[in-house]
């Protein structure tokens, strides 16, 4: 009994340092004082650390998605509507079967999380992933919705294969600079 219970306890304690940690992590982003000082104390004198509300992922300069952390600047109408043809342009260039174009909207060090497969560069999504499995496979690519998530554009697709195959999943674009920069894909 008493290793399930050490172990019970280990595990609270790595969710409590994890809460901790994406604490600082998101008071350190919003609080310019930080960057004068590394202790990560703001105002505090004799080593305290004084408390900070986490900014709202609206205002935040940090999102957090998946488990990971990238900083991203926020995207105003222009930049959205800049990214949506950016989408745009991806399925129809997927959906005329141009591996060309399609390799064109993602920026070299792209990233395509495509229900937990991980293709980490323009060359491993287009090689391992878009070429064999869509572009090959005669895919079409219907746009269903859209939304904005954050800053990241969200496109509902209903997608269908050359043998009759068919799947309902999202992109969760995150686009800078007229390229995709990283994908978050998942079934509905």
């Amino acid at each position: 009994m008493r290793s399930r219970w050490s172990r019970r306890g280990r595990n609270v304690g790595v969710a409590i340092m994890t809460v901790m940690l994406t604490s600082a992590c998101f008071s350190g982003a919003s609080d310019a004082s930080n960057s004068s000082n590394p202790s990560g104390a703001s105002g505090a004198s004799g080593g305290e650390r004084t408390e900070q509300a986490a900014p709202s992922p609206t205002t935040s300069a940090t999102a957090v998605t998946e488990g990971s952390s990238t900083s991203v600047p926020q995207v105003g109408p222009a930049d959205r509507a800049a990214a949506e043809r950016v989408a745009e342009r991806f399925a129809e260039a997927a959906n005329a079967g141009n591996a060309e174009e399609v390799a064109a909207t993602f920026s070299p060090d792209a990233r395509f999380d495509s229900v937990g497969r991980i293709y980490p560069s323009r060359q491993d999504i287009m090689d391992r992933f878009l070429i064999p499995e869509v572009l090959n496979a005669g895919g079409r690519y219907t746009v269903k919705n859209t939304r904005w998530d954050g800053d990241r554009y969200v496109v509902d697709y209903d997608f269908e294969t050359g043998s009759g195959g068919r799947e309902t999943f999202y992109y969760a674009f995150l686009i800078r600079d007229d390229l995709i920069h990283d994908v978050i894909g998942r079934y509905n």
